[in-house]
């Protein structure tokens, strides 16, 4: 019996084999860039969330070191409507970054991560406007999101639950604000506080 072969099959797995090959390094590449993407997600998603902590930090370092900002006219006059730190307080600024000391969060390697500021809760609202990234707000501290705080009375009854009777105690409203030192972080937590005060 004689064999029969189809024309021009010679060559044919020769250009299966690169066809598959072009395909297989075309699905590889694909897959590396993947993988490259996805180490970027995680490692801003890790970034994110340890700036998050650090300002957690800073709101809790706030309320432990009350003794620095809860003092003297600012804990007891509700006319001065003054923050921690003052403007233009450098004398405790020794990294001269130009921000008080007393109200900066340092990591084990001695670089700032958080910054604290602490004001009065007034009506109307008294904006700061020493913010480091005010420019980025066109100069305008009412457009500052860290300005964007609850109008209330500075005094008022104490909350109930709290331990305080309404007839001998009135408290006075705090907020902090905790920050990143870095602009490309924009992360802002904020926290209402109170302390009591007897009438």
């Amino acid at each position: 019996m004689k064999k029969r072969y189809i024309n021009n099959e010679g060559g044919f797995v020769l250009i299966t084999s690169l066809l598959m090959l072009v395909i297989l390094t075309i699905i590889g590449i694909s897959a590396t860039n993947t993988t490259t993407v996805e180490l970027q997600i995680a490692g801003n998603d890790r970034i994110a969330k340890q700036v998050f902590y650090n300002q957690e930090m800073a709101l809790t370092t706030s309320l432990v070191n009350h003794s620095d900002w809860l003092t003297g006219p600012f804990a007891s006059d509700s006319t001065i409507s003054a923050y921690f730190p003052k403007p233009g307080t450098t004398a405790t600024d020794s990294n001269g970054n130009g921000i008080d000391d007393s109200s900066e969060i340092l990591d084990s390697s001695g670089e700032i991560v958080a910054i604290y500021k602490a004001r009065k809760i007034v009506s109307p609202q008294s904006d700061i406007a020493t913010w480091e990234d005010l420019d980025s707000f066109n100069n305008d501290a009412a457009n500052h999101p860290a300005n964007q705080i609850p109008v209330m009375s500075h005094t008022g009854k104490p909350p109930v639950g709290h331990g305080y009777g309404l007839l001998t105690f009135y408290v006075r409203r705090y907020a902090i604000t905790a920050y990143s030192p870095r602009n490309d972080r924009n992360v802002i937590l904020q926290q209402g506080v109170f302390r009591a005060f007897p009438k």
